[in-house]
């Protein structure tokens, strides 16, 4: 399918990163709806948006010290902005989305900032790939209560028992119902701020990072 897009560059901490993203979102609504109708996809049409969170979550990632090619994966890559970032903090970032479409356009974009190698998964949440990673990360993947469920049965799975999972959010209403529901099947949450400092209680549309590990298990 030859989506059209457009080119856009965003700089990040002094680090320049070019991508491609669908220059129509009318077209993409179109496309959904048509799949919607014929009963033959489950098209998104929201992936093709650079999403408010992305570019902060993409500036955190690339401020801190990473163990360099650190097994990780960028859920809901969409265009791939925040995974470009983790390859550029030294990740070994594999792009995931339930689109395809996405996860090609995320490579592609890769490629053209210098990791052409970069690796890709396509799989829906309710179904999580039988591979496990030291870190999970996304951007502005909480605005749907359905997914919920789904993604937390994705992160269990996925997830290295020592491992960390970080999400960007522009602090939409649904993000601390997410955060409720984590703690409540036993992970442990911790909210920071954009500067990745505690912030225990952040405000409506202040963009927080939820920052997720499995609770120890304590012995008995």
């Amino acid at each position: 399918m030859n989506l059209k897009v457009t080119t856009q560059s965003i700089e990040i901490l002094g680090r320049q990163i070019i991508f491609d993203l669908p220059a129509d979102q009318e077209e993409m609504l179109t496309l959904a709806l048509n799949g919607e109708a014929s009963g033959t996809s489950e098209w998104d049409p929201y992936w093709g948006l650079l999403w408010a969170a992305a570019p902060v979550t993409a500036e955190l990632l690339l401020s801190q010290p990473w163990e360099r090619g650190l097994r990780s994966l960028e859920i809901g890559c969409g265009v791939g902005l925040t995974g470009i970032a983790g390859l550029m903090a030294g990740l070994g970032v594999t792009f995931t989305d339930h689109a395809p479409e996405a996860v090609r356009m995320a490579q592609e974009n890769a490629a053209r900032n210098g990791f052409v190698d970069a690796e890709g998964l396509i799989f829906d949440w309710r179904e999580p790939v039988s591979q496990q990673f030291d870190f999970i990360f996304g951007s502005d993947i909480l605005y749907d209560l359905a997914v919920h469920e789904p993604l937390l049965t994705t992160l269990h799975a996925m997830l290295s028992p020592t491992g960390q999972v970080w999400i960007g959010d522009a602090g939409r209403t649904n993000a601390p119902k997410f955060v409720e529901r984590a703690k409540a099947a036993g992970w442990h949450v911790e909210l920071r701020n954009s500067q990745n400092k505690p912030n225990a209680s952040p405000k409506h549309l202040e963009f927080r990072l939820i920052v997720m590990t499995r609770e120890p298990t304590v012995a008995s």
